[in-house]
């Protein structure tokens, strides 16, 4: 068991929340510091069910990457995910675009799952990541979806090409595209990109893997469910089963 304020001290220890980008909401969102945690439960959005589960779990720190209060809230009211977990006795904390940058978060993840080497952030701001990588397209999207366990992702642009130079971003990468094309990588991997930027994508000879929005994220929890695992004392660390995508093809 850990008081929740020593667990906020591991969580920015490992993805400093001062480099997240200026326009997010992370850290501590709700609950009481000085609270006494035995488990927690990690998840990439907070949802009715991932509650329950906690609920369930008896966890009383949800680690979610994607904030639930992220513009300023006018209301608090029962139905809200922040509402609902504060009722009970549930802390929020989301690490979000801190993670991204971080070592070993988000962006890494997926660079590792293409076997990156020499990376580099795609902006210098600590966003996205660059770097070398050896196959084809096709190879690379086949080990991808193996290293992260999905079936299925979108393809703009040839698969048949030689790729050398990659770029990465976790999410939603369209603003990284100019970066990516800029910086002449063969492959641009995202979680989801905008029709006409894929457009653009295929007439600048540029591929592009979209992975969906939370499966190119929860790729991360793995990884910082290992590291919670080995710098946390006496408190239960698990990944949630009910944080899913929304989206299914049918």
């Amino acid at each position: 068991m850990m008081q929740l304020a020593d667990i906020v001290r591991v969580l920015e220890s490992i993805a400093p929340t001062e480099r997240a980008e200026p326009w997010d909401n992370v850290g501590l969102l709700v609950g009481d510091p000085a609270r006494e945690i035995d488990a927690l439960l990690l998840a990439v959005d907070v949802t009715s069910a991932v509650i329950d589960e906690a609920i369930h779990q008896g966890a009383h720190l949800i680690v979610a990457y994607h904030p639930p209060i992220f513009a300023p809230l006018k209301r608090f009211v029962a139905g809200h995910p922040a509402f609902e977990a504060a009722r009970h006795g549930i802390a929020i904390y989301s690490p979000h675009t801190a993670l991204d940058v971080a070592a070993g978060g988000t962006n890494d993840v997926l660079a590792d799952a293409l076997g990156m080497t020499a990376r580099r952030p795609l902006r210098e701001s600590g966003v996205g990541r660059i770097g070398g990588v050896t196959g084809t397209a096709r190879h690379l999207l086949e080990r991808l979806k193996a290293g992260l366990a999905l079936d299925t992702a979108l393809v703009a642009g040839p698969l048949d090409r030689a790729v050398s130079t990659a770029a990465v971003c976790a999410g939603a990468g369209g603003e990284l595209l100019s970066d990516a094309l800029a910086a002449r990588v063969e492959l641009f991997v995202t979680g989801e990109l905008r029709h006409h930027d894929a457009l653009r994508a295929e007439a600048n000879g540029l591929t592009v893997f979209a992975l969906r929005h939370s499966e190119s994220e929860r790729c991360a929890l793995p990884a910082l469910e290992k590291r919670l695992l080995a710098e946390l004392t006496g408190v239960r660390v698990e990944r949630s089963r009910e944080d899913h995508d929304p989206f299914v093809f049918a």
